[in-house]
């Protein structure tokens, strides 16, 4: 965006910044038994081996406050050898732990995570392989948006960063101007993230996304606050996706918000569409 802004092609953007300290809502941590003990931490760089982490200043305080509880616990349990990860999210109505173990756990320590979960009023959820989850417990968690709840699932991707996240759209919301009259279509959609805020504000939105899980999300999240005018679909967008129903409708403005690896693929299919 500099380079482009000192080239005279586009306005220099202010940076989106929020507090040094305390604003991540989401972690994972690696769990490793030595001896008595239990390494929770993170991974060096390029290493398998981990950092046991104590505290983490960018981590949020209702974190932080879990971590000491939540290690003495998973220290306590039988199947404490076959502990994979353990992730940690603060949703706007409470806080979630996600374990993601390699063996079944016992019948004592069933007991014992429930008890945890009580205790400490966090959501709950076991992670026996890399796409299963399961909850022990009865809420879902959501954050709110621009007036909006989004739920989520704690395997789905949300902005780490609160703030910056809702300046984030807000920011796209201003730049797209979206008016009543306006069709929009989102690309790389997620659970809704962006399309639920500006669906609030044009007369149509459609929202396309890989991962079949964050269409049903996204779809789901969409009914839930009334927006009976956004619609999801999936689609890999780094197919020639032209010729698919939704690319036949007519679209006035579009918004991208791709993963680290760019939207390269789908540019040259943009910018045929109508």
């Amino acid at each position: 965006m500099g380079k482009f802004a000192k080239a005279g092609q586009i306005e220099q953007v202010a940076p989106i910044v929020s507090q040094p300290w305390g604003y991540r809502r989401c972690a994972r941590f690696s769990l490793m038994p030595m001896g008595k003990g239990l390494v929770m931490g993170f991974r060096k760089k390029q290493s398998k081996d981990i950092v046991n982490v104590e505290q983490c200043p960018v981590l949020a305080q209702s974190l932080n406050a879990l971590l000491s509880p939540l290690r003495e616990m998973l220290l306590s349990l039988q199947g404490k050898k076959h502990l994979g990860h353990v992730e940690l999210v603060e949703a706007d109505n409470g806080r979630v732990v996600l374990i993601r173990h390699l063996q079944a756990f016992s019948d004592q320590d069933m007991t014992v995570l429930k008890q945890f979960a009580d205790q400490h009023q966090v959501m709950l959820y076991l992670a026996p392989t890399a796409d299963t989850v399961e909850s022990l417990t009865e809420d879902r968690p959501h954050y709110t948006l621009d007036g909006l709840t989004l739920s989520f699932s704690p395997k789905d991707f949300i902005q780490v960063n609160r703030a910056v996240n809702e300046q984030m759209v807000a920011q796209a919301i201003d730049w797209l101007a979206v008016t009543p009259q306006d069709r929009v279509l989102d690309l790389f959609c997620g659970l809704g993230n962006f399309s639920l805020p500006l669906a609030k504000q044009a007369n149509a939105l459609v929202g396309v996304e890989g991962i079949d899980e964050m269409v049903h999300r996204a779809s789901e999240n969409a009914a839930n606050n009334q927006l009976h005018n956004a619609v999801f679909y999936q689609a890999n967008l780094e197919d020639d996706v032209t010729a698919m129903p939704w690319a036949q409708e007519k679209f006035n403005k579009i918004l991208l918000d791709p993963a680290r690896a760019g939207a390269a693929g789908v540019m040259e299919h943009v910018v045929k569409l109508h």
